[in-house]
C-alpha cells in the first residue's frame, strides 16, 4: 500500500503540482480511502518529503556521474551548474517545483527538512572541492558557495515551471568563468 501511495502521489505531483493535488486524489489513485491514506502519512507535506528526498538524491547522483566523466575543471564545473540549474529543474515535469510549492504554503516556521538541505550542500561542497584548483579553494570555505548555488537552484526550478527559460548554458559559462577565471580558451 505504501508503494502505491508513493507512486500515485509522485504521478499527481508531477502532472498537477503540489498545491492542486489533494489527499483525496492521491488516495483514489492509490486505490484506498482517505482515512487509510492518513494511516500511512499524517500530511501531504510529509508524503512529499518521502518522495522528494530519494528523487533528488537520484538526480544529484546523475549529475555527479556525468561530472566524473569529464576531464577539465572548466567542463566539470560547467556540467555541475547545467545539471543543477537546467537538468534537475526540468526533470519529471518540473517535479522539483513541488517542494517549493509545498514550502511556500506551509505554516510559518516549518522549513525544508534540515537533513536534506545539509546533505545536498555537503554533496555540492564535495564536488566543488574536487573540481576547483587549490588557488580557488577560498570559494568553498564554510559551504557558502554550495549554499548560494543551491539557493539559485530554487529560482531556476520556479523559472522552469513558469516557462521563463534563461540560457542555462550561458549562465553556467559565466559562473565557471567567475570561479576559475577567464582564459583565452573559455572565450571561444
Amino acid at each position: 500500500m505504501r508503494e502505491a501511495i508513493l507512486a500515485a502521489a509522485f504521478d499527481l505531483f508531477c502532472r498537477k503540482g503540489y498545491s492542486t493535488t489533494t489527499m483525496s486524489e492521491i488516495a483514489r489513485a492509490a486505490g484506498m480511502t482517505v482515512a487509510n491514506l492518513y494511516v500511512y502519512f499524517d500530511s501531504k507535506l510529509l508524503l512529499l518529503y518521502e518522495i522528494y528526498e530519494p528523487w533528488l538524491n537520484k538526480q544529484l547522483e546523475g549529475v555527479r556521474e556525468s561530472v566524473a566523466k569529464l576531464r577539465t575543471p572548466r567542463t566539470r564545473l560547467r556540467r555541475v551548474f547545467i545539471g543543477l540549474w537546467g537538468d534537475i529543474p526540468a526533470a519529471d515535469h518540473c517535479f522539483a517545483n513541488a517542494l517549493i510549492e509545498a514550502l511556500s504554503s506551509a505554516p510559518p516556521g516549518m522549513g525544508k527538512p534540515v537533513s536534506l538541505l545539509a546533505s545536498v550542500e555537503d554533496l555540492l561542497d564535495t564536488m566543488l572541492t574536487e573540481i576547483l584548483p587549490p588557488e580557488r579553494m577560498t570559494f568553498v570555505r564554510d559551504q557558502l558557495l554550495s549554499h548560494v548555488v543551491w539557493m539559485a537552484f530554487d529560482g531556476f526550478v520556479i523559472n522552469q515551471r513558469i516557462g521563463d527559460l534563461r540560457d542555462v548554458e550561458k549562465i553556467a559559462d559565466v559562473m565557471t568563468d567567475m570561479l576559475l577565471g577567464v582564459t583565452a580558451a573559455s572565450k571561444d
